[in-house]
């Protein structure tokens, strides 16, 4: 049977593909089509996560015929019921979040901008780049999102993340919160900023004062 295989960030890069096709027996794993995969590309999957479809897999998890297969190194929309969650290339607006949010029941606003940091490590950081599965990372903000309302009631959220070459202090990274009360924004906003530098499945590929690298990430899932 036939599958999609699909690369981001190093792997990408190191194999020059975007995506592929790999033929497996019937009752294949993911474990099984990784170890086509590093043989056939050269590549080391070791602490990848996996996603089959758009969701988060683990290595045991058995293929159909016509699956996406997204290897994912560890990680550094639209607008539907009061939530936004989007992965844009253009300038994030604290602006357009707030004119999203604020509504006359949602008296507390909370919000948090992630920005380019430089120095970094006491190294001078000329850019990174950010690269991610878009689908997929929309789909685990909404997922992030209806997670807090179920902590904290009803909110207001917008969730966006910015891809493509940023330069020291332009922003990453934007989520707003509304609530009728101060603590339920505050304590959401907190947990999605939480969440998401774990789960989401964006990387970082940095250049500094030493060369380029990509940035260390997390693997909050199982990795093969």
């Amino acid at each position: 049977m036939q599958v999609k295989v699909v690369f981001f960030a190093r792997l990408r890069r190191e194999s020059g593909l975007a995506t592929t096709s790999a033929e497996v027996p019937g009752g294949a794993t993911v474990r099984d089509l990784a170890t086509l995969v590093e043989a056939r590309h050269g590549l080391s999957l070791r602490g990848c996560m996996v996603a089959v479809n758009e969701t988060y897999a683990t290595p045991d998890q058995t293929l159909l015929p016509g699956d996406e297969v997204a290897f994912l190194p560890p990680v550094a929309g639209g607008s539907e019921d009061g939530v936004r969650c989007e992965v844009v290339t253009s300038p994030l607006s604290l602006a357009e979040a707030d004119s999203f949010l604020v509504r006359p029941e949602h008296g507390a606003q909370a919000y948090f901008v992630g920005t380019v940091r430089s120095p970094n490590r006491g190294k001078q950081v000329e850019f990174i780049e950010y690269e991610g599965y878009t689908p997929m990372a929309e789909k685990v903000m909404r997922e992030a999102a209806a997670e807090a309302r179920r902590r904290h009631g009803e909110l207001r959220m917008v969730i966006q993340h910015r891809l493509g070459k940023l330069l020291p202090g332009e922003a990453s990274i934007l989520i707003g919160v509304a609530s009728p009360h101060r603590r339920a924004a505050l304590e959401a906003c907190d947990f999605l900023i939480e969440h998401l530098k774990v789960h989401l499945p964006v990387w970082k590929h940095e250049a500094d004062e030493e060369g380029e690298h990509w940035v260390d990430g997390r693997a909050g899932h199982p990795t093969l």
